[in-house]
């Protein structure tokens, strides 16, 4: 019982960070960049290319993040990326040219592989290892508010700031929220093992013959991995440019309502 405590607390508390991580990080990009592009003096779609290098650049660093994990613990990245993820906001905010602001924006995509899904999924595992399948479902489901909840977040503090002045509340929202909990976390004891009645089942998995014959698995394995990344792409596409179309077809605060819905279903 109280292993089941906590991991519903280790749960919530995850479940705030990701909100805030993928809130400031990433979703409120979409409707900040047009400000962006006319205070560095380049076109919006130059500045919509310098996310998708930055993004690339966050995910060349991921395996060297896993071994981190690995190494240090979750908890212990995870703090470490709010602060980095707060400094690298900090300096996107004070930016003085186009060059320095790309570079800030690639910190933020590197320090997002530390506190986003990469690293909170890999921290469920380690803490509660007999219910991980379940814990990563239910984080799962509250990070997916985060659009919900920042897209209009976002509309209203820029239409009473500046994007730089956003950046600078978004960066003290990652240390004043995501900071505690993952120092909260990295220092919190991890769950006892469980017993083998009170752990997920498992089913054990044997290998479908026939499917890829051994001298083509690995070409199999690399036509997958593009395969996800195009899906990716899309995604990422559609989720970034959500709220530009939508405003292109004059639809107001209904559009930002309207893209609000896409984390919950």
């Amino acid at each position: 019982m109280r292993d089941a405590r906590g991991a519903q607390a280790d749960i919530a508390a995850l479940g705030i960070s990701q909100i805030v991580g993928y809130g400031t990080l990433y979703y409120s990009f979409g409707i900040l960049a047009p400000a962006m592009a006319r205070d560095v003096g380049w076109p919006t779609e130059w500045v919509f290319g310098a996310l998708s290098a930055a993004l690339l650049a966050g995910g060349l660093v991921a395996p060297w993040t896993g071994r981190w994990l690995d190494r240090f613990g979750a908890g212990r990245v995870m703090a470490a990326g709010s602060v980095a993820a707060a400094v690298a906001l900090f300096a996107a905010a004070l930016a003085p040219a186009a060059p320095a602001f790309v570079l800030a924006l690639v910190a933020i995509e590197v320090a997002s592989t530390f506190v986003q899904y990469g690293a909170a999924f890999p921290l469920l595992v380690q803490r509660h290892p007999g219910t991980a399948q379940r814990s990563i479902l239910y984080l799962t489901l509250i990070a997916g508010f985060a659009s919900t909840l920042f897209w209009p977040l976002t509309t209203w503090l820029h239409g009473t700031m500046s994007w730089r002045e956003v950046y600078l509340v978004f960066a003290a929202m990652n240390l004043a929220v995501c900071l505690p909990i993952h120092l909260w976390l990295a220092r919190r004891p991890k769950a006892s093992a469980l017993s083998p009645t009170e752990a997920e089942p498992f089913a054990p998995v044997a290998p479908a013959p026939g499917l890829v014959s051994p001298s083509l698995r690995s070409r199999a394995f690399l036509l997958m991995g593009v395969a996800f990344a195009f899906q990716s792409l899309v995604v990422s596409s559609v989720l970034v440019h959500m709220l530009p179309i939508l405003s292109a077809l004059e639809l107001g605060l209904a559009g930002v309502m309207v893209s609000a819905v896409f984390g919950p279903a």
